[in-house]
């Protein structure tokens, strides 16, 4: 298992133990996201504070959720982000989509 989750507020939190460097790893992501999705989780906060390496299969996935989530009018959020993840994030730009927040 590569996440668990935690109810928040109204925010779904879940949290990332694992880097999702391979096409496993970003599968098993996807399938957890695919949960909260279905079970009508609308504003789910990604917790990447265990992870210091995200590849395109997660960063696909997130983009993924993040259309899904958009287009039911849910929201995507990120915290907290440590230095490498940031920098993946700031240089493909998703800093301007998915807010980082504080849990």
């Amino acid at each position: 298992m590569i996440t668990s989750t935690e109810k928040i507020g109204n925010r779904m939190v879940i949290k990332v133990l694992k880097d999702i460097d391979d096409m496993k790893t970003g599968e098993e992501f996807k399938a957890a996201m695919m949960a909260l999705y279905t079970k009508g989780e609308k504003e789910i906060v990604i917790d990447f504070g265990q992870i210091n390496l995200i590849n395109s299969h997660g960063i696909g996935k997130i983009l993924m959720f993040y259309r899904r989530l958009k287009a039911i009018g849910g929201k995507i959020y990120v915290a907290p982000l440590n230095e490498s993840i940031r920098e993946i994030f700031e240089s493909l730009m998703l800093d301007k989509l998915i807010p980082e927040i504080k849990i």
